[in-house]
């Protein structure tokens, strides 16, 4: 299967233009078309521009449907990739955010574990030469809170981070908006038991709601978080599903490679508005060069489903009547 490249931002652009032209449409349609002789001049003026009206009068009802069909088709194109897109630019910033938070409090802790070094040593060696210490790290200065990706051309990704008095992040905020309009936004509140709550709002307009529980262990080799969760989401039609699920990474503390696993169940509404159960499994793998691959697996209550493989950006998608078995992937069709 052939690796796709969507240009969401032209597509919605492109919706935009055909949602303002069958406006234009629609007003040439409704516009006034009874005049008088004292306004066009004569009766066979009058008479043409009745003519015309229903003439035409059709034909502008079908382009105004047909703009319309346009509009919604590009539209739902455009914000499906770009909440791909966004989802996976979310987690990017998150990391990123983490990273740089990280590498702040790795320096700030050098720093002041050399200057209780020298203190240390200057109490026990008073006459102590300073020139034999070893040189001052570089000082961290204020811990970062801001994280912003921009490419120049208006699309933009914005992570802010708040920090409790242990230095530990309290609050999450990332934001992400094109030039075209089409915006993101989740913010997750952390708390000192362990529990953290979400909400956020993607590009259609759909909100999540979500709680959960986190836990951290380390060694010298691997740092494992458990994560336990509910997502509560309520579409613009006022339809909800529920989302139940937990999620176990394991971080290579030497190599840097990273394993997550999220298995869940959703219920809720299935596009023709009746309730569905689907299951799901979600297996993701980090090496040290950021090298990923994410495999995703859901399962109807048939047993039918599909498998979605993203490696580096690229995806693959298949479908199956065997889903739950794992087998009798078919590449998906484009209609599907």
């Amino acid at each position: 299967m052939s690796d796709i490249a969507v240009d969401y931002e032209l597509l919605n652009d492109v919706a935009q233009k055909a949602g303002k032209l069958k406006e234009e449409v629609k007003q040439a349609r409704e516009s006034k078309q009874e005049y008088s002789v004292d306004e066009v001049g004569s009766r066979t003026a009058v008479a043409a521009i009745r003519k015309y009206y229903a003439t035409w009068k059709g034909s502008f009802k079908r382009s105004e449907e047909k703009l319309e069909k346009l509009k919604n088709l590009y539209d739902g194109v455009a914000k499906k990739w770009a909440d791909w897109d966004f989802d996976l630019a979310n987690k990017a910033a998150k990391q990123s955010a983490q990273i740089s938070s990280d590498l702040w409090k790795a320096r700030d802790k050098e720093w002041n574990a050399w200057h209780e070094a020298v203190e240390k040593a200057k109490k026990e060696h008073p006459d102590l030469d300073p020139s034999l210490l070893p040189k001052e790290p570089e000082k961290p200065g204020e811990r970062p809170h801001e994280w912003t990706t921009d490419d120049g051309h208006g699309n933009k990704t914005t992570t802010t981070y708040e920090y409790g008095p242990d230095g530990e992040p309290t609050k999450i905020t990332t934001t992400m908006e094109t030039r075209t309009g089409l915006k993101s936004t989740d913010t997750t509140n952390y708390h000192p038991d362990g529990t953290y709550d979400s909400k956020s709002t993607d590009v259609f307009g759909n909100v999540t709601n979500t709680t959960g529980t986190s836990s951290t262990t380390e060694t010298t080799e691997h740092k494992t978080t458990t994560d336990d969760f509910t997502s509560k989401t309520k579409d613009t039609e006022g339809k909800e599903s529920t989302t139940t699920g937990t999620t176990t990474s394991v971080t290579d503390q030497k190599t840097g490679h990273r394993d997550t696993k999220t298995t869940y169940t959703t219920v809720g509404p299935d596009e023709d508005g009746n309730e569905q159960t689907v299951k799901g499994t979600t297996h993701s793998s980090v090496d040290l060069n950021g090298h990923e691959v994410t495999t995703t697996i859901e399962v109807k209550e048939d047993g039918s489903g599909t498998k979605t493989v993203v490696t580096d950006g690229k995806t693959e998608e298949w479908t199956s009547d065997d889903a739950k078995g794992d087998t009798g992937w078919k590449p998906k069709k484009s209609d599907d």
